[in-house]
């Protein structure tokens, strides 16, 4: 008898115009991280330039989470925009700093704080700003 591992649950919330967040459940890993890459692309390509990535409630995350985080940043980046994590566990936290992969992807303590680090043009998209 084998024992289901638990599967990934994403649930997206677009706190205003040029920012998602993206709620992170369960467990993220090569079976599951493609689903998160495609939401993240489809984001990114409707407008939403920065995607945060609340991880609170991730379970697991093996190398494949940060494959899925450098697709992410180098996507946004390529928007001129930007992807944060908020409440990473402390293992992917860890693998973060390790990898280096701290340096251009913001982590924060949770979404409230990413989302106050992202300025509100910085939501515009690069052809609606206006400079006084």
């Amino acid at each position: 008898m084998s024992v289901a591992e638990p599967d990934l649950v994403l649930t997206t919330c677009t706190p205003r115009p040029g920012v998602a967040v993206v709620d992170v459940r369960g467990h993220l890993d090569h079976h599951t991280a493609p689903r998160l890459r495609r939401r993240g692309f489809e984001l990114i390509d409707q407008g939403h330039r920065h995607v945060v990535l609340n991880l609170a409630g991730l379970g697991f995350s093996d190398s494949t989470g940060l494959a899925v985080l450098v697709a992410l940043h180098h996507r946004t980046r390529a928007h001129r925009g930007t992807v944060a994590v908020a409440a990473p566990p402390e293992r992917l936290r860890r693998m973060l700093r390790v990898t280096g992969l701290s340096l251009v992807v913001a982590e924060h303590h949770d979404v409230d704080h990413a989302l106050a680090a992202i300025e509100p043009d910085d939501t515009l998209s690069p052809g609606a700003r206006h400079d006084a």
